[in-house]
């Protein structure tokens, strides 16, 4: 499962996405950014002010929901 999550961020590489992060205590942030670098255990988001990092895992248990705008 957790494969299929990474294949999925390295086919988006590159490409414009949205992305959903629970912040906790039912708040939430959205970004939009281009997907810079996939690494064995992070992937790289880079807006337009600053560039965030991302676990896999955290796809897997849906603090993170991403989501394609190209």
């Amino acid at each position: 499962m957790l494969n299929d999550i990474k294949e999925k961020i390295k086919n988006l590489k590159g490409k414009k996405v949205k992305v959903v992060i629970d912040v906790g205590r039912n708040k939430s942030e959205i970004c939009e950014g281009v997907i810079l670098n996939t690494y064995k255990n992070i992937w790289t988001l880079k807006t337009t002010t600053d560039i965030k990092s991302f676990g896999y895992n955290d796809i897997l248990i849906n603090n993170v929901i991403i989501s394609s705008l190209s």
